[in-house]
């Protein structure tokens, strides 16, 4: 039964990606050149892409085919940039991976978001080096954001298994809770923030935060597809959103990694899900994150019409 309805639902996906003309952000994806680039399977046994190339060549191909118009890629500066470059549709929306305070100069960080090679701060993967956002360190750059009106995209939740044995020896699960963004955007009011992977193991906690702080986006991000147990987060956190009124700041982010085929993944979890309708999903894939970036009329309008 199961495998009939697995083919059931990759049929329906297909037939999505062939029929629809409905425009999808993805507000989270991850850029790699030959420094950072690795080989390694998924939970599910998937091994990624043998090279970058190969590995942009997937990436670009499941964005046209799922009519992926934007995406917000994160990653190091001359990785965004060789992404940039190969960007002939013009689908990328600039981020940049920071982990610890200190890594970027501040002077050369508001450089950067000033010529509009920074659109967006993130992903912040502070948890990763033991440090939460709200560390003073972080402060001048979201100060810069602020000034600048940039979004901050920051990790929240876990990671994966054994991490602070295979290189990130200072990450602490509990650096990743949604609670301990409370003083940056009180600080920061008018900062435009969003939680990646909606708080993960947290996500009640980042709802609270979302009921508490109206301008509080997340996206979706691993949930959708990495783990039999981020999809079950998944599922209640989008049942509780939407229960609570918060669908209309929920975002599709794929985290597709070194793995592209989790963009097509995380599609086809969320088109399962039900409990939720076209519309709300419609909401999640596009018009919320199109209202988070500010998008004008005119680029909305081309996207519908593409």
């Amino acid at each position: 039964m199961k495998q009939v309805l697995c083919i059931i639902s990759i049929f329906a996906l297909n037939l999505y990606a062939q029929q629809s003309k409905q425009p999808i952000i993805d507000m989270h994806l991850h850029c790699y050149d030959q420094t950072n680039y690795f080989v390694a399977p998924d939970q599910y046994g998937k091994i990624a892409p043998q090279n970058v190339d190969e590995h942009f060549n997937q990436t670009y191909e499941l964005m046209k085919k799922y009519n992926i118009v934007k995406g917000v890629i994160s990653g190091p500066f001359n990785a965004v940039n060789n992404w940039m470059d190969r960007d002939n549709d013009r689908r990328f929306i600039r981020g940049i991976s920071m982990f610890a305070p200190g890594e970027i100069d501040t002077v050369q960080f508001e450089k950067w978001v000033k010529e509009k090679k920074i659109e967006i701060f993130g992903e912040i993967g502070a948890v990763y080096e033991g440090y939460s956002l709200d560390h003073p360190g972080y402060e001048p750059y979201l100060r810069i954001c602020e000034k600048y009106d940039i979004p901050v995209a920051i990790h929240t939740g876990g990671g994966p298994p054994k991490i602070t044995y295979i290189g990130r020896p200072n990450f602490r699960l509990l650096k990743g809770d949604p609670l301990l963004l409370e003083d940056v955007l009180v600080k920061f009011p008018k900062l435009r923030m969003y939680m990646m992977h909606a708080g993960e193991v947290f996500y009640e906690r980042a709802l609270r935060m979302m009921g508490l702080y109206p301008q509080l986006y997340v996206d979706l991000g691993v949930l959708l597809w990495v783990h039999p147990m981020t999809k079950s987060y998944a599922k209640d956190f989008l049942k509780k959103a939407k229960e609570f009124g918060f669908i209309d700041r929920v975002m599709f982010g794929s985290d597709q990694m070194v793995w592209p085929h989790g963009i097509e993944m995380s599609l086809e979890q969320l088109e399962s899900f039900d409990f939720l309708t076209q519309d709300e999903k419609r909401d999640i894939l596009y018009n919320n994150p199109a209202r988070f970036l500010k998008l004008s009329q005119d680029e909305i309008d081309a996207h519908h019409n593409q």
